[in-house]
C-alpha cells in the first residue's frame, strides 16, 4: 500500500502521514515482554540444498518456536547472538538440549555457563550406531551396540547407575581392544585396527558428562525430537 492510498483511506494528508512516520521511525521500535517466562530450550539445525541451514530455538515447555535463523552453517558467533536476543526478550533459560555440534555447544556455554545442558540422547545413539553399523561383526562391537541402545530405557537414577555400571564394565573389558593399532608394511604408518568402534566409543565418552542431565534436572528434555519432527514437516 502506498502513502497516497493510506492518505486516501484515512483522510489525512500525505504531509501529515510523512511527519508521523518520520517521528515514529526516528527511534527504532523494540519489543518487550510483559512477563518473565522460564523455558527449557531446544536447539538444532538442519541443512538444505545450496548450502542453506535453518537453526531453530524451541521453548519445549511452551510448545513454541521462539527464534530461528537462516544461515549457511552453525556459526558460534551467530548462535551466541541468537541466545543473547532470547535473553533480551525476557525468557529465562533453565535448561538447554542440543546435539553435539561444537559451535552450538560453545555458544551455549558462553551465554549460559551455569544452565544445565543435555546432549540429545537420540543424536548420540544415531552417531554411534552409524559408526559400527546395525549389524556389527565382532562381539565387542555387538556389546557396544546393546549398550548404546539401552540408553533409551534409562529414566531414573537407578537406571542411570545400572547403565553406568554396564558402561564401565565394557570399557574395562574392551578399551585396550578398541585402541589396538596396526602398522602398514610398506609405509610403516600406524592405524587403528578397529577404527569404527573407536570412533563410536570416543563419541559416547565425550557425550557422557551431559548425557543424563534430564535425570538430575527433571523437565530438561532428553532429546531434540520435537525439532526433528518440525524439520521433517518443513522438508516434506
Amino acid at each position: 500500500m502506498t502513502l497516497e492510498e493510506i492518505a486516501d483511506r484515512s483522510g489525512f494528508s500525505t504531509r501529515q502521514l510523512h511527519r508521523w512516520f518520520d517521528e515514529y521511525l526516528d527511534t527504532a521500535p523494540s519489543w518487550t515482554m510483559t512477563t518473565v517466562t522460564p523455558i527449557y530450550l531446544l536447539i538444532d539445525g538442519t541443512y538444505y540444498s545450496n548450502n542453506h541451514c535453518l537453526i531453530v530455538y524451541r521453548a519445549e515447555n511452551l510448545k513454541r518456536t521462539i527464534f530461528y535463523r537462516f544461515t549457511t552453517h552453525e556459526d558460534q558467533d551467530e548462535v551466541a547472538s541468537d541466545l543473547l536476543n532470547i535473553k533480551d526478550l525476557g525468557y529465562i533459560v533453565i535448561g538447554v538440549t542440543t546435539d553435539g555440534g561444537d559451535n552450538i555447544v560453545r555458544a551455549v556455554q558462553y551465554v549460559f555457563p551455569n544452565v544445565p545442558r543435555q546432549r540429545c540422547v537420540v543424536h548420540v545413539q544415531r552417531e554411534c550406531l552409524a559408526c559400527i553399523t546395525k549389524r556389527p561383526r565382532f562381539p565387542e562391537a555387538r556389546l557396544f551396540k546393546n549398550l548404546v541402545q539401552d540408553l533409551s530405557v534409562v529414566r531414573t537414577q537407578n537406571d542411570k547407575l545400572w547403565w553406568l555400571s554396564m558402561y564401565h564394565r565394557w570399557v574395562e573389558d574392551n578399551e585396550e581392544y578398541v585402541f589396538q593399532k596396526g602398522v602398514v608394511s610398506y609405509s610403516h604408518q600406524e592405524y587403528y585396527i578397529h577404527n569404527d568402534l573407536r570412533k563410536a566409543y570416543v563419541h559416547l565418552k565425550r557425550a557422557l558428562p551431559n548425557l543424563f542431565t534430564y535425570i538430575e534436572h527433571p523437565g530438561v528434555p532428553k532429546t531434540t525430537n520435537a525439532l526433528e519432527a518440525f524439520f521433517g514437516h518443513i522438508k516434506d
